[in-house]
């Protein structure tokens, strides 16, 4: 009884979300239906599992996503629960999205900060697709890299996953192409990142066991941590020596991601 009463708890959140955000009847309608069917997936056609939505949020955005948990679970983390708000003042310029989905995080750090441009990087085709489409919607000036991020070029083994957003690099995954943060500093001429945004699925602990110099032309970084499978005390020490104030989780305010900023 416990379960299906959070279960139900849950979706009456997203019910409550979904009209508070949606921008207009017809896309509190198509949210709202959509977060009920998120319920009874695998009774649902594929055909209509996979047919793209769009609708139109408040503070004039547009959003596509698909009937999958996954898309539904990073709409409902980043546009209603704000998990990707900043416990410190933004800094403007550039914003390297590793791990971007669907684009959700890159269209809400966009509109909420001040960042002139957008990199995206997302491994797997089919979200790199919808996170094209939603930049262009909104008007975001950016690019999205069709790869992995990791310590250097190359290729990695990627595990698709039927939810969205939880593909991840490992050795019984199909061949991706790898790319590192240095060669999208060169390939774009970057002088300086305002913000990373890391949500890479445990991949977090190859990518800073590698080269590290590109923490010199970053301001801050919001990452999920995943400690399941990641090394957590070692890592934020390691970034917080290259000259960082670590911001723990629920620290700040209430789930707040873990967060590095700039010592000035």
């Amino acid at each position: 009884m416990s379960g299906f009463t959070s279960v139900l708890g849950t979706l009456m959140r997203d019910l409550r979300a979904s009209v508070r955000f949606g921008a207009d009847a017809k896309s509190r309608f198509r949210l709202s239906t959509d977060f009920v069917l998120s319920r009874c997936i695998p009774l649902i056609p594929m055909r209509e599992r996979n047919r793209v939505r769009e609708v139109r949020l408040r503070a004039d955005v547009k959003i596509r996503y698909r009937l999958n948990k996954g898309d539904l679970h990073s709409i409902r983390e980043i546009w209603f629960e704000d998990d990707y708000r900043l416990p410190f003042e933004s800094s403007c310029g550039v914003l390297l999205d590793l791990g971007a989905n669907i684009g959700m995080a890159s269209i809400w750090l966009a509109k909420k900060y001040s960042f002139t441009r957008v990199i995206a990087v997302e491994p797997d085709p089919k979200n790199a697709a919808i996170a094209r489409d939603n930049l262009e919607l909104n008007g975001i000036p950016g690019q999205v890299l069709e790869a992995a991020i990791g310590p250097k070029e190359g290729t990695a083994r990627f595990e698709f996953s039927d939810l969205s957003n939880l593909g991840r690099l490992s050795e019984d995954g199909s061949s991706v192409q790898m790319i590192s943060v240095e060669a999208i500093i060169k390939k774009f001429a970057v002088t300086r990142f305002g913000l990373i945004k890391i949500d890479i699925e445990g991949g977090e602990q190859a990518l800073f066991d590698g080269p590290t110099e590109w923490l010199a032309s970053t301001d801050a970084i919001i990452m999920e941590l995943h400690p399941n499978v990641v090394d957590c005390p070692r890592l934020t020490s390691l970034v917080s020596s290259h000259g960082f104030r670590y911001i723990p989780a629920h620290s700040f305010f209430f789930d707040n991601l873990p967060c590095f900023t700039r010592i000035q």
